[in-house]
């Protein structure tokens, strides 16, 4: 009897284990197995539809920081970062991977929990958005970095370290943003998105530029026009090298100002010369439209690129406009010369007198005094028209057989055959109106013989 009764309540026991084993298993066919957790959030016992409103509810709860030295700067959401996920999904295949008869195992087995992981959505441009907006909020009072540099001072190569500053870049922030939603994270250490010095003293690339610059304190240069120059001591050449950016760097400002006092000192364009003339000895004639000038941005970035080749150099400065033989005179010995005073003209031929001749300036007395200066004769022509207006205010036209223009005013040299004599004082009550007027069988002979370009001193 005593046995009989033990088996029966053996058999009421497995009868109650395997109810409640097949409970269990039916139960669990529509819920998640106990110790169940779905990124983080747990949804043990939960329908798939209960455990998607808890995560949905979970997550828009859950927030995101960045941090820095260990402190917590800011603070933001998923809607801040654009980030969202698919939980329906999610919930779902979480569901279908577990086996509903093994609840025993999941409360009393090594496998407490089982973690799910999802590929949340983010929305590109609602991250580079907050990250833009939160690294210039957060930069206004932090230091940016600044590379290793160097430069002469006094001669002597100076080497300034690279200073790493906290300075955040906003395209390093949105990476780690990105990194931090992949890892299924919560906070994004700040260091990591700080822009450091890209140059530093101990990369062998500035050691190299180190040795390249010390090489520069023993190269000099010559800056020349026709058979002038000035030499570029090292010194001065050293002080407009330096180093930044992972470059040599040479400073157009330096340079510039050395080509413009080069300029100022040998352009002629608009300065006075002195001229040995024919009668008078040396004169002083005033600037007229010849000369040449120094073309200064032109002959600086070449000046700059001949430094950077890092030799010796020497470069002929570019000009603009007429003069600066290869004697290095400026006018030259070819030239025709106007002497008001003695009312006669010269024309010579590589320093030798070929043809002169009596003339006739300006006239004085009207206020059509020819004008005097250095000019050049910048065109010629046959069977011209002259225009202008006389002296009452009417206008006039004379028809001449030789034009040869010299400034940009209507001034030039031509044949005049209306006038009966040349030279003395005739040009005082019957000169021109500014032209200088040549016999006409003289001036058919100069202007065979004389080329454009050629310099015409009046004086």
């Amino acid at each position: 009897m005593q046995k009989k009764h033990w088996l029966a309540i053996a058999a009421a026991a497995v009868i109650v284990i395997a109810g409640g084993y097949i409970y269990g298993g039916v139960h669990y066919q529509g819920r998640y197995l106990p110790n169940t957790a779905v990124l983080g959030v747990n949804v043990s016992g939960k329908t798939t539809k209960q455990a998607e409103s808890t995560l949905k509810t979970k997550f828009q709860q859950r927030k995101y920081t960045l941090t820095d030295n260990g402190k917590a700067l800011v603070t933001a959401s998923s809607d801040d970062l654009g980030i969202s996920h698919n939980f329906a999904k999610t919930a779902k295949e979480v569901k279908a991977a577990q086996n509903s008869w093994s609840w025993p195992l999941r409360i009393f087995g090594s496998e407490r929990k089982v973690s799910a992981s999802t590929n949340p959505a983010v929305d590109e441009q609602t991250l580079k958005d907050f990250a833009t907006t939160t690294a210039a909020k957060l930069n206004k009072n932090r230091k940016a970095s600044t590379d290793a540099s160097m430069k002469f001072v006094n001669g002597k190569l100076q080497v300034t370290k690279e200073v790493n500053g906290d300075k955040i870049n906003a395209d390093k922030l949105q990476q780690q943003l990105l990194n931090m939603v992949d890892n299924n994270g919560r906070s994004v250490n700040l260091s990591a998105t700080y822009d450091k010095a890209k140059v530093t003293t101990t990369s062998k690339e500035f050691e190299s530029k180190k040795q390249a610059l010390a090489n520069y304190s023993q190269l000099s240069g010559k800056l020349t026009v026709a058979n002038h120059s000035e030499t570029i001591s090292p010194a001065k050449l050293t002080s407009w090298l330096g180093y930044a950016n992972g470059k040599i760097t040479v400073s157009e400002t330096g340079v510039r100002a050395f080509v413009s006092d080069f300029a100022n000192k040998y352009n002629t364009i608009s300065k006075s010369r002195q001229f040995k003339s024919t009668k008078r000895g040396t004169v002083t004639v005033p600037a007229g439209n010849y000369g040449w000038a120094v073309s200064e941005q032109t002959t600086t970035n070449n000046l700059i690129a001949d430094i950077k080749k890092g030799k010796n150099f020497t470069l002929a400065a570019t000009t603009n406009g007429s003069g600066y033989h290869a004697d290095g005179s400026d006018i030259g010995n070819t030239y025709v010369e106007v002497d008001i005073q003695n009312q006669h003209e010269w024309y010579y031929k590589n320093g030798k007198l070929v043809m002169d001749s009596d003339v006739v300036t300006g006239n004085p007395s009207t206020k059509h005094d020819t004008p005097t200066g250095v000019y050049f004769i910048w065109s010629k022509q046959r069977n011209a028209t002259l225009h202008g207006n006389n002296a009452d205010g009417s206008k006039y036209a004379s028809p001449v057989a030789y034009w040869m223009p010299i400034d940009y005013t209507g001034v030039g040299l031509h044949d005049s055959p209306w006038q009966p004599k040349y030279g003395g004082d005739w040009y005082k009550q019957h000169g021109s109106h500014g032209c200088v007027n040549n016999p006409p069988a003289f001036v058919a002979k100069l202007y065979n013989a004389v080329s454009v370009g050629t310099p015409v001193i009046v004086f």
